[in-house]
């Protein structure tokens, strides 16, 4: 059986979802208070929004384009169990839209700075939950930088945030066969793997102290303020890798030892969109579980990042144990392809108690 020290999963990361509104909107009902939040309108064209408590309110990514730091106050504050949205703006909280968070506990906006890497990082962890944010001076030379969690992260998402280019590089790190250190994709680019890009990550796996920078502008342009989100993979919590797709409308199952509350999707092989798949939200729009929706059922409400739009195809299957592709569709299910994802439990196959955890 595949046990967790992590019971409840909603005390270190949560998905929540609001109607928009043309005033300030407040958003809480968490188990912690959210350090990194990652917003996307879901039933219509909006840009994505990721923002942490380490760099603050005016420090804004926006993953679909070749943007810098957007100064924008969209999270007017943080709360202890939520955040507040300003009023009025497209992207986040505008009257009659829906949206969605997936907001991550790192360590409630306390930071502590780290000299494990040859540049020193500021950091912010969890290492419970294998969750990190790194933010750094950038040097324009190659370098370590201390991630924080005391095991290697299978996923880092880094983002120069002076400047406007492609708005996230990832490393994968041991997630895909050929050359793990240096592959990765891009945010605002649906390409595919890019291969060998020594000067993203130096041609470097993580250890588990310290991931490697290179010498370019996109992660490490000299003194740009930096920031990566780090995270590992831990037992009944979250799992990172990649699958096989069929090409029939029953796709291969992923087996992940949790019922996913989120799972992200990227085709590793060619041009196709980056999306997130979350639980609970209805034909309608916010809100309910049922036959069609949510755990136990179908989820086709499909969650773009890499760009503006949004669409309703792609369906997947959330089951107690992981999920499954029930489309034919090229974003999650062509026949013999590589899927990269990342996902996060709502829900354990069994708790430090042994308690076994039901579908829905």
């Amino acid at each position: 059986m595949a046990y967790t020290t992590i019971a409840k999963p909603s005390v270190h990361m949560d998905v929540p979802l609001w109607e928009g509104s043309d005033s300030t909107t407040t958003v809480n009902g968490m188990g912690f208070k959210p350090d990194i939040i990652w917003i996307k309108r879901y039933d219509g064209n909006a840009r994505a929004i990721f923002n942490n408590s380490t760099q603050g309110i005016g420090f804004n990514q926006q993953p679909s384009g070749n943007f810098a730091n957007d100064t924008t106050n969209f999270i007017a504050s943080y709360t202890s169990d939520g955040f507040t949205l300003t009023g009025n703006l497209d992207y986040t909280n505008d009257a009659s839209q829906f949206y969605s968070a997936c907001c991550f506990k790192a360590n409630g906006g306390t930071t502590s700075s780290n000299t494990d890497g040859s540049i020193t990082s500021t950091v912010q962890a969890n290492t419970t939950a294998g969750i990190s944010v790194v933010t750094w001076t950038g040097t324009g030379s190659a370098g370590t930088l201390g991630h924080g969690l005391g095991v290697a992260p299978k996923f880092i998402m880094a983002k120069n945030m002076a400047e406007a280019d492609r708005a996230v590089t990832l490393n994968m790190s041991t997630l895909f066969e050929t050359d793990p250190a240096t592959d990765n994709l891009q945010f605002a680019l649906n390409g595919s793997t890019l291969q060998d890009q020594a000067d993203r990550w130096n041609d470097t796996a993580p250890t588990t102290s310290v991931f490697s920078v290179g010498s370019t502008g996109m992660l490490n342009g000299s003194s740009d303020p930096c920031v990566a989100y780090c995270f590992a993979e831990v037992q009944g919590f979250s799992k990172m890798g990649y699958f096989v797709g069929n090409g029939n409308v029953n796709g291969a199952f992923v087996y992940c030892g949790f019922r996913p509350k989120y799972i992200m999707v990227k085709k590793r092989d060619s041009a196709e969109n980056w999306f997130c798949k979350i639980t609970g939200i209805n034909a309608s729009g916010v809100g309910s579980y049922s036959s069609s929706y949510g755990v136990g059922g179908t989820l086709t409400r499909t969650i773009k990042y890499d760009d503006t739009t949004n669409s309703t195809n792609c369906t997947m299957r959330f089951t107690s144990t992981g999920f499954q592709a029930l489309t034919t569709d090229g974003k999650a299910n062509d026949d013999d392809t590589k899927y990269w994802y990342i996902a996060f439990a709502e829900m354990p196959v069994v708790g430090t108690n042994g308690v076994i955890a039901l579908a829905i």
